[in-house]
């Protein structure tokens, strides 16, 4: 029997519809940096810019998404359900990927490009693994900077300080000083970074500078974390400024914190 012509030309079909099925997954090297899109950080604090702003305003805030791809995939829809106007803008407490990979940060933008609130995200200690800073830097800008909502101001900042080999550089706290200085004009500062100070890998020979800085500024509302992967809101130290640690989207719940003046509340939310 003759084989037939039409086998080699059915094979061929499969591997380009399996190959065109995998590409968003698919990479040549795990050190390979190739994103989908470039400054999402600056691209959504622009969108913020252009947009009525209030001093009395809500936020979602996520964290750890590295692993939940189906719950992030389900918190976009769930989010997309909230009326446009009680939400300003999502953020991001860290830790995208879970090895730093290129196709993970790929496979976050293939869901987040959905939602319809700006998403500002800070670097998590996972996404500094291989090529994952760099990934990071190119996708989504630097790791330490500061923007505005009303008349509040948001400090992002890297606190991963055992991926740096507490080298003394994470958190850079003289920075992050000139930058509270700097936001002494507005009514509120809150903070977001992936790793709270309570935590060993939080460098620890700057926790107790940290800690004071937060709680010796008397605009100083909040400061917002992932990293723990539980819900957890308190004083950490003994000077009653709050911290807030959103928990993993693998729980399907996320946090919502309300600015209304200069007080600010926090609630958990599921979905």
């Amino acid at each position: 029997m003759r084989p037939s012509r039409s086998l080699p030309l059915l094979a061929a079909c499969f591997m380009l519809l399996l190959l065109s099925a995998c590409k968003r997954n698919f990479q040549y090297s795990v050190l390979e940096v190739k994103t989908l899109a470039n400054d999402l950080n600056k691209q959504a604090i622009d969108r913020l810019s252009s947009t009525l702003q209030r001093d009395t305003f809500s936020f979602l805030v996520i964290a750890d998404t590295q692993i939940a791809y189906d719950e992030l995939e389900a918190f976009v829809k769930h989010a997309n359900q909230i009326p446009q106007d009680s939400i300003a803008f999502v953020l991001h407490g860290g830790d995208f990927t879970d090895y730093g990979a290129n196709f993970e940060y790929n496979l976050y933008y293939d869901d987040i490009k959905k939602l319809k609130f700006p998403v500002i995200g800070t670097i998590g200690n996972h996404d500094m693994l291989g090529n994952g800073r760099e990934i990071f830097r190119q996708y989504f800008g630097p790791e330490d900077f500061t923007f505005h909502y009303g008349n509040t101001a948001f400090i992002v900042f890297n606190s991963n300080s055992r991926e740096v080999a507490f080298d003394g550089n994470v958190p850079n706290v003289d920075w992050l000083r000139a930058e509270t200085e700097k936001a002494r004009e507005n009514k509120n500062i809150i903070y977001l970074s992936h790793i709270a100070p309570i935590s060993f890998d939080f460098d620890q020979t700057k926790t107790q500078a940290m800690a004071q800085l937060l709680s010796t500024s008397a605009n100083a509302r909040l400061s917002i974390h992932g990293h723990s992967h539980s819900f957890d809101y308190r004083a950490f130290f003994d000077d009653g400024f709050p911290y807030l640690v959103a928990p993993t989207l693998l729980k399907r719940s996320y946090v919502k914190v309300n600015v209304a003046d200069s007080i600010v509340t926090v609630e958990e939310l599921f979905y």
